[in-house]
């Protein structure tokens, strides 16, 4: 299970290491799983392309390990991106309308809209999809004392009902206690509902209803449910 085994630094910090080698780090994959838009295709898609505006793309997008988070922003009406967990920045050149590639690398990345229009995911190596956020994850943001309460109390691991959590206030952000051996762990928010420890490497995502905290996930999938 990711979260008692990700609570040691030495091992969290390997995290960012794992990311950045799937992000832009393999040129042979990414070009293998974007062949379709080599040749006479892209060329004729270009000349039908460029309609949508860059600025539609600009922001910070989301990793599904929820560690990670890619940049996109705009430099001279140039698109870059930028990866936060080195601060290694690439140019990208338009394909097509959706589809971009890194100007030397020649990495692939295709921005994706939602339901209801607005391109809020970007697809990279052709199978990793990342979720565009409203927060900048490199800033702390400032909650309130009854935003910070809502999220306290016990949680109960969904795989394994031995397993509890607290999850208090402390000033600024929350801290996390576990019950099986009284380790804690000190948390800051990004937004509402998205949380960081001291060094980046451990994100809280709690679901609210009605205002309320019902459950927080750990990483990408580890889902502790809130003891009512």
């Amino acid at each position: 299970m990711k979260t008692m085994k990700l609570f040691k630094s030495a091992t969290t910090s390997k995290i960012c290491v794992i990311v950045a080698n799937l992000f832009f780090g393999s040129a042979s994959l990414s070009t293998y799983c974007f062949a379709q838009h080599s040749g006479p295709i892209v060329q004729e898609e270009s000349r039908q392309s460029k309609t949508v505006p860059l600025d539609q793309l600009l922001g910070y997008y989301q990793l599904p390990n929820k560690v990670a988070f890619i940049e996109f922003t705009l430099k001279d009406e140039l698109l870059f991106a930028k990866q936060l967990w080195d601060n290694k920045e690439y140019q990208l050149i338009r394909i097509n309308e959706t589809n971009f590639e890194s100007k030397e690398e020649g990495h692939k990345i295709e921005f994706i809209k939602d339901s209801s229009g607005h391109f809020n995911h970007a697809k990279i190596l052709g199978r990793i999809t990342m979720t565009k956020v409203e927060f900048d994850p490199k800033k702390t943001k400032q909650l309130s004392v009854e935003q910070l309460g809502r999220l306290e109390g016990n949680y109960t691991f969904n795989d394994d009902n031995n397993l509890k959590i607290n999850i208090r206030s402390s000033g600024s952000g929350l801290m996390l206690k576990q019950l099986w051996d009284n380790k804690e762990i000190a948390f800051t928010p990004r937004s509402e509902t998205f949380f960081l420890n001291d060094d980046s490497t451990f994100p809280l995502t709690f679901l609210l209803r009605e205002g309320k905290a019902i459950q927080v996930t750990c990483f990408e999938n580890d889902i502790w449910i809130k003891v009512k």
